[in-house]
């Protein structure tokens, strides 16, 4: 299922509505937010309305920031971290505050996909796999903004006007 991946949105509307519409041309079926969604003052109130109207196809993780939200969104907001399946891939999926490659036990092939660092990164070592998209709105790394697109073991880093970064193939 073709999936993307973003982080860290600290309200800001403007580059959640590019790469919302990159979502929607890309035909992406997923979006998976690793966090950080809303801070109030900059864009919070329709930055929580976009993501309200995309709850069903929306799996969002709790970012640090997340604390006071909960009660104004009209979706689920996961604290910690969730293993899914991208294909058959394990895949672990978290904000980084809590959880990240120093204290998650990840088995060979497993693949991490953490937000919070504002910097992203595709890279295997050891035999695991591990991700970030960096942030949509605030990047600490020489992009205006970054965000993942997964189809077909393959994960593609885009940098907000959707050129071409990096991309990772999953081996099987």
């Amino acid at each position: 299922m073709k999936t993307m991946i973003i982080s860290d949105i600290h309200g800001y509307s403007k580059n959640l509505k590019k790469v919302l519409d990159v979502f929607y041309k890309e035909g992406c079926k997923r979006l998976i937010i690793l966090g950080d969604l809303l801070t109030p003052g900059s864009d919070y109130e329709e930055v929580k309305n976009i993501l309200n109207n995309f709850k069903f196809s929306l799996l969002c993780m709790k970012g640090n920031n997340d604390g006071y939200i909960f009660n104004e969104l009209d979706f689920n907001v996961i604290d910690g971290y969730l293993n899914i399946k991208l294909d058959n891939n394990n895949v672990y999926i978290t904000h980084g505050n809590k959880y990240n490659r120093n204290n998650l036990d990840l088995k060979s092939g497993d693949i991490l996909i953490s937000g919070h660092t504002h910097i992203s990164c595709m890279y295997k070592e050891n035999n695991k796999y591990y991700l970030n998209p960096g942030s949509i709105s605030l990047p600490r790394d020489n992009t205006d903004g970054s965000y993942i697109i997964y189809e077909d073991n393959k994960f593609y880093l885009y940098d907000i006007d959707n050129n071409l970064l990096n991309c990772l193939i999953i081996d099987k």
